[in-house]
């Protein structure tokens, strides 16, 4: 696995260990903080302390040994309900959606905040002396027992939401819209199979070791090779698996090789798939999902649907503004850094087939992806229509082929003609 060390401090940064750990650790440094500004106040400001807030040593004692049980108590309720959620995910979802779980801030955040509560207690009864009345301390310890059962509280709302697949599905689908929306702020109107090879010197780029492609990163690529006056051409994109000495890249005009340290750092390689730079990733985990309830085990075609009307609206976006990612332009606008690029079509390509040739003699199915095919069809410029009206053709011969009812067959194939003979002629 090759990282980036920005890559490497993100993916520390979002683990489920770093956050609750630090917001845990926090408890300690702030009972420290207020028993050293009690003391001050004691002695500077006597009688400053409100009535209200007066407490006796030993209930001071009490309460923070009740605060730092019950959090403790409360923290492993969360760890459990936690692993029931990621066990419910990998066997009713789909295992890859467990990263997702994981990354869940709102989890983070609880289980920190539960942790803080019970460190805090445990150092305040420590501090606690006979001599000196915590009033403060407990003031504040009381403070942080209410915002831990109200975190917890969010954190079973939000838990009770994201067992639901339909949620789940809805989630995923506003991940796939934001990392749609960074793709256009990045795209280019030119395609990679569009450019001419450069002329000059070229060899290959072989990755450093195995992994699933995260990213390309060209930032500092670009500059190196406008340097040079160089070009490198990718033979992988992001979600791709690669191994160690597998060519990933064609360098051209650079007969020094300074650019293979870049080359290689442009392109991390990781265990398993992320989201980060993949754009596919997202598209792939909803028809997975779908492809999981189509499955005679499950047998929930409703999730699958939800699935399609979800991937037709984020790719009727992608189409709309003409997503065309992979080639990155340096200052000058010469295309200096390229890999195969992600469009609409490609991410079409890579969505309905599966679900349509699962859906075989699913009835409901095949006519769900014909509505959204013919959703996107409609809203699409009539150059961008070829590969719907092709889709279209494959379901009609799909229905066609399966031991549905003739009526039924009929209907359906009499659906996707109507499509056909009012989208299919500007296309042809």
């Amino acid at each position: 696995m090759v990282l980036t060390p920005f890559r490497r401090t993100i993916r520390v940064l979002r683990g489920f260990l770093t956050i609750p750990g630090a917001i845990s650790l926090s408890g300690l440094l702030v009972a420290i903080g207020i028993w050293h500004l009690e003391a001050y106040l004691r002695d500077a400001h006597a009688g400053l302390v409100p009535n209200f807030l007066v407490v006796q040593v030993e209930t001071a004692r009490a309460v923070f040994t009740v605060s730092a049980g019950a959090s403790m108590s409360a923290l492993v309720m969360v760890y459990s309900i936690v692993l029931l959620v990621y066990t419910m995910a990998a066997s009713a979802i789909g295992p890859r959606l467990l990263q997702r779980f994981g990354d869940d801030r709102v989890s983070q955040i609880a289980v920190g905040s539960l942790g803080a509560t019970f460190l805090y207690s445990l150092q305040s009864l420590w501090l606690t002396r006979n001599d000196a009345v915590p009033d403060l301390t407990v003031a504040v310890g009381a403070a942080y027992m209410v915002i831990s059962v109200l975190l917890l509280l969010l954190f079973v709302q939000r838990v009770s939401r994201r067992v639901s697949i339909d949620q789940e599905a809805a989630e995923i689908a506003r991940a796939l819209d934001h990392q749609v929306a960074d793709a256009l702020a990045r795209s280019t109107p030119i395609l990679s199979s569009e450019l001419v090879l450069p002329e000059g010197d070229e060899r290959t780029v072989s990755s450093p070791g195995d992994g699933y492609v995260d990213a390309i990163e060209p930032g500092q690529l670009l500059q190196a090779a406008q340097a040079v006056g160089a070009t490198v051409f990718y033979d992988v994109q992001p979600g791709d698996f690669v191994i160690a000495g597998e060519p990933v890249a064609t360098v051209f005009n650079d007969p020094d090789r300074t650019l293979d340290g870049h080359v290689i750092a442009a392109l991390p390689l990781l265990s398993v798939r992320t989201p980060e730079g993949d754009l596919r990733f997202s598209v792939n985990l909803l028809v997975e999902i779908a492809l999981r309830a189509l499955s005679p085990g499950v047998n929930d075609t409703f999730t699958a649907i939800a699935c399609v009307d979800r991937l037709s609206a984020a790719l009727a976006t992608a189409r709309a503004e003409r997503l065309s990612s992979g080639v990155y332009l340096d200052g000058d606008g010469v295309a200096r850094v390229v890999s195969p690029t992600t469009t609409a079509d490609t991410l079409f390509q890579e969505a309905f087939p599966p679900m349509r040739r699962a859906a075989r003699r699913n009835g409901l199915m095949s006519l769900a992806l014909q509505r959204a095919i013919a959703r996107m069809v409609a809203i699409a410029e009539p150059d961008q229509r070829e590969t719907m009206v092709a889709e279209l053709r494959l379901l009609a011969e799909e229905v066609e082929a399966s031991d549905q009812l003739s009526a039924d067959k009929n209907e359906l194939i009499g659906r996707i003609e109507n499509t056909l003979e009012q989208y299919a002629r500007p296309a042809d």
